[in-house]
């Protein structure tokens, strides 16, 4: 099993995520590969750590990683979709300063009652949240990978937008 994490490309650090898989590393399943954006985090050999990777590299390390463990950006999240993941996702909070408000709670609070993400608030909650969605994904597997309608409409957004700057 390998893990990818990904905290996106906002400009503010997001250390509490950086934080709660750091000090959690040796409980991951290796392969780990950190996309860490600008949050500052230590060398390591017990990890592979990106400040921030082009989109094929990005897709690839979604589809191909057992747990995704991600904020809660909209992009992240069509790719988990897409890949057929149920990933555990921590939104970044305006309280803390990971984002200048709290719209990653709303699309996340969404797509949790669709079961298609699990959301953990606090980094306490984080072995607990991994053990929830690997067993979700195991359930996501027999089922269809249709994503919900709301995640469809703001992939189709995405899709325009890239399709209109090439």
């Amino acid at each position: 099993m390998s893990t990818f994490v990904s905290v996106g490309n906002a400009i503010q650090p997001f250390g509490r995520l950086i934080t709660a898989v750091a000090e959690r590393k040796q409980q991951l399943p290796t392969p780990l590969v950190i996309q860490h954006g600008h949050t500052p985090l230590p060398l390591s050999t017990e990890y592979t750590a990106v400040s921030f990777m082009n989109m094929d590299d990005f897709s690839n390390q979604m589809i191909s990683a057992d747990l995704l463990i991600l904020h809660a950006g909209a992009g992240s999240l069509i790719h988990a979709v897409r890949a057929g993941k149920v990933p555990v996702v921590m939104p970044r909070r305006a309280v803390y300063g990971e984002h200048i408000d709290d719209h990653q709670l709303d699309l996340s609070r969404a797509l949790e009652r669709e079961q298609r993400i699990v959301v953990v608030s606090e980094p306490e909650g984080l072995i607990d949240a991994i053990t929830q969605a690997i067993s979700l994904q195991r359930q996501h597997r027999v089922r269809s990978k249709q994503m919900p309608e709301m995640v469809k409409q703001v992939s189709n957004l995405f899709d325009a937008f890239w399709a209109k700057d090439k």
